[in-house]
């Protein structure tokens, strides 16, 4: 895999990838934000987790990467996947349901900050002024959300910590996959762990939930599709093309503009209201992530 767009070259032009990453996943916001006001959030996440994730193997498999996991692979794995998808999937999809999905985007972008944050402890990264002033920024942007009074959060101030805990729990399943060399691709380690995480959401889901049809609308409907075809298998596969055309910071630029994106489309979509609060927001918040992923290259030994 090269970090060079020259190197991987195809009918379409590299930034069209990252440009489809940012519309994908930024779209995806408003979107789930309507399936989850009327769908079942357990029975969901267990569809576009296991349709999701078999269809990430079978991309992974046809275009010819490794597929098969070592057995001493699957335990770690397990463990990563309930913090970066199982956790994930239902803490953010409640998190939807509490407060506006701009909101809710804004929040859940902070993953750097707190994948950095956990690296300097797991993985003994150097924590550096950048990263704490960082973790300032995201700490100081959420703040400003949560300035508003609760009736603008929701109906439950919950919403904005189950959003952070989504945020939270992705960092730490990051930073569990970085703890080792896998013996299958990444497009593989993420239908993996999508596939783990359907079989628990699942079972919570049928003991818990009753899901009919007939009862949701067809805006709803269409939205779910929406996710599961857009946010789930094409953004997955969209971000592993970006990752094998660009470098890591290139690509990390997705962090910033997803957010924008999911603000400016709710807004759009939904009507949510965008004020000083939530720009102020959203700057710090981007200003976080910048500061986390862009670093200044170190300075050439001397001669």
């Amino acid at each position: 895999m090269s970090g060079s767009p020259l190197a991987a070259r195809g009918l379409l032009p590299p930034w069209f990838w990252l440009a489809a990453l940012w519309i994908v996943w930024g779209t995806s916001w408003p979107a789930m934000r309507t399936a989850f006001l009327e769908m079942p959030v357990w029975q969901f996440r267990a569809i576009t987790c296991g349709i999701g994730g078999a269809a990430l193997l079978a991309i992974a498999g046809l275009s010819g990467a490794p597929v098969r996991l070592a057995r001493r692979d699957w335990l770690p794995l397990a463990l990563a996947g309930a913090f970066n998808m199982t956790v994930w999937h239902i803490a953010s999809a409640y998190g939807l349901k509490l407060i506006g999905a701009g909101h809710a985007a804004v929040v859940c972008y902070t993953l750097p900050i707190w994948t950095a944050l956990l690296g300097a402890f797991l993985l003994k990264d150097r924590l550096t002024p950048r990263v704490m002033l960082g973790l300032a920024l995201g700490i100081g942007g959420i703040g400003v959300l949560a300035s508003h009074d609760f009736a603008a959060l929701g109906s439950d101030p919950l919403g904005l910590a189950f959003v952070l805990a989504a945020a939270v729990s992705w960092g730490v399943g990051t930073v569990l996959i970085k703890r080792r060399t896998w013996s299958a691709g990444v497009n593989a380690l993420a239908g993996w762990q999508l596939v783990m995480a359907a079989l628990p959401i699942g079972i919570v889901a049928l003991a818990t939930e009753r899901f009919a049809l007939h009862e949701v609308s067809g805006t709803a409907l269409l939205c779910g599709a929406y996710i599961l075809f857009m946010g789930v298998i094409v953004g997955y596969a969209v971000w592993f093309k970006v990752v094998s055309l660009f470098p890591a910071t290139i690509a990390s630029i997705g962090a910033l503009v997803t957010p924008v994106i999911g603000m400016g489309s709710s807004a759009l979509l939904l009507g949510e209201p965008i004020g000083w609060r939530e720009i102020v927001a959203l700057a710090l918040v981007l200003s976080a992530v910048a500061l986390v992923v862009f670093r200044p290259a170190p300075k050439p030994a001397a001669a």
